[in-house]
Formats: C-alpha cells, structure tokens, sequence
C-alpha cells in the first residue's frame, strides 16, 4: 500500500530526494509532495507529478514520511510551525548538517518519532551514500525498515550512531570534494600534456567510474590493485613514486581529521 512522502525545503537535495524517489518507487502506489519558501524553484516538482503545498503545516497535515531539508537555522522554527499536524503515525527525517537528535526531539515535542540523515551530494544523481541515525525511542522497527526501504532507491543506506555522524561528514559528506578536487588536478594533468579540456575531463571521468567499479567488485586490498597496473621501470610506478614522496595518502587524511574537527565544532 502506498504512502505519501513529502519535502520541506526544495532546494538542490530536498529536490534531489523527492525526485529521485518519485522516479525509482513509481508504480508502488505512493504520493509525493513538496513545498518552499520560493514557489518558484517547485514548479520543475509540478512538471514532473509532485504535488505542490502552500506551506510545511498543510504538508505535514498530508504526508505520512516527512523530510526536512531545510537550512539547519530554520529547522526549529518549520518543525514548530508543524507541530499542530504531528502524530505517532508520521515520521520526520531530517537532513539538516549538524542538527542534533536531542534538538529534533525537543522540536517535535514527543509528537512523532524523529530520524536524523546525512546524504552526500551524488544522491543528485542516484548515487548517494545515506547515513541514518535511529536512536529515538518512539521509533518502532518498522518505520526503520520503512525509512531504509525507501532510501535505499538513491544509494547506499547506512546505520550510523549519532556520534558517528561527524566522521561520517568529513569523510563521505566531504567526500566528493575531495575527489572532484583530485579530477581537476588530472584534468588540467591532460591539458597540458595536449589534450582539449574537454577530451580530458572527459577521459578522467571515465577513468574514476571505472575505477570505483573494479574496487567495489574486488576483495583485493587497494595497494594491491594500485600495484598490478605498475610494470617494473614503467611510467606508472614512476608516478606512483611521485606521490608517495609527496605525501598524497597522508594529505587526504589530514584533510579528513580537519574536516572532522569542524563537524565535532558544529554539532548543536
């Protein structure tokens, strides 16, 4: 039987998920709803089926899964402006950056049960990772299986401790910059060996796809898969070497304890 899932907040990844799950759970008898403060940015949602609210009360009044993709500094104020429509037959996700469960809770005043997510950006795309915190008591097993069956339509879901959330931010919510920054520096790589911009990007997009593709479909340590495309003498290991004198793998790991020490600073 159908559900009717909603998003408060329609920006970049409220529309993301709503769309994203429109187009992957079509035909399961589901509604899908939005609404935002710019009615401007909802009409893209009109044109492809998502039903359009005036505001977060008349969308909580309707939606059975709520997810709240508002800026963190307006997620107390939207919740409380809900609260009149909240019950224990409804759940709200939130994927508010650094909002705490405790201040869900205390939002939502025991109404309904609460769930904290911290999406990465390729859930633009389908791909994301999802970490889902479902520390609330009110939460019962199967708004868990609800929550995960749904999501699990955009990517990878994960079941994460609260105080893990601020790891998880720095390495996978961080995550794509990280590797978009390392793109770039192989992109400019092909540009100045003579390669258009656009032959290049292209070229490095197609070499990180498959990449990731034969880590994820191999049990091999990385090291070993980085070392099987090094011929002894050849112009890889030669590269190689190039990076371990300057320090690459330790880079990438400072970048992601800083970026953790900021999460940690963060959370409220």
């Amino acid at each position: 039987m159908g559900i009717t899932i909603g998003c408060v907040g329609c920006g970049n990844m409220g529309s993301a998920i709503l769309l994203g799950l429109k187009e992957r759970l079509n035909g399961q008898g589901h509604v899908f709803c939005g609404c935002n403060r710019s009615r401007e940015k909802l009409l893209p949602l009109q044109e492809r089926g998502v039903e359009l609210l005036d505001d977060a009360l008349s969308l909580a009044q309707r939606c059975d899964v709520i997810v709240l993709a508002v800026k963190p500094y307006q997620a107390e104020a939207v919740l409380e402006s809900m609260l009149p429509a909240l019950a224990s037959g409804k759940i709200v996700i939130s994927v508010a950056a650094g909002l705490s469960l405790a201040c869900l809770r205390t939002a939502v005043q025991g109404c309904c049960p609460v769930v904290r997510c911290m999406p990465n950006t390729p859930a633009l795309v389908g791909q994301g990772i999802f970490a889902f915190c479902f520390e609330d008591s009110l939460l019962r097993h199967e708004d868990k299986s609800l929550v995960l069956g749904i999501f699990s339509a955009l990517g990878l879901c994960l079941e994460l401790e609260e105080s893990s959330f601020a790891a998880f931010s720095a390495l996978i919510g961080a995550g794509p910059a990280y590797v978009f920054a390392m793109m770039q520096g192989l992109v400019q790589a092909g540009v100045s060996l003579g390669f258009s911009w656009k032959e290049s990007r292209r070229m490095v997009t197609a070499l990180f796809a498959g990449s990731a593709q034969m880590a994820g479909l191999s049990a091999a340590p990385l090291m070993q898969l980085r070392d099987e495309v090094c011929s002894p003498g050849g112009l890889t290991i030669a590269g190689v070497n190039h990076l371990d004198r300057k320090g690459l793998t330790g880079i990438l790991v400072d970048a992601v304890l800083a970026a953790a020490v900021r999460g940690r600073e963060m959370e409220s």
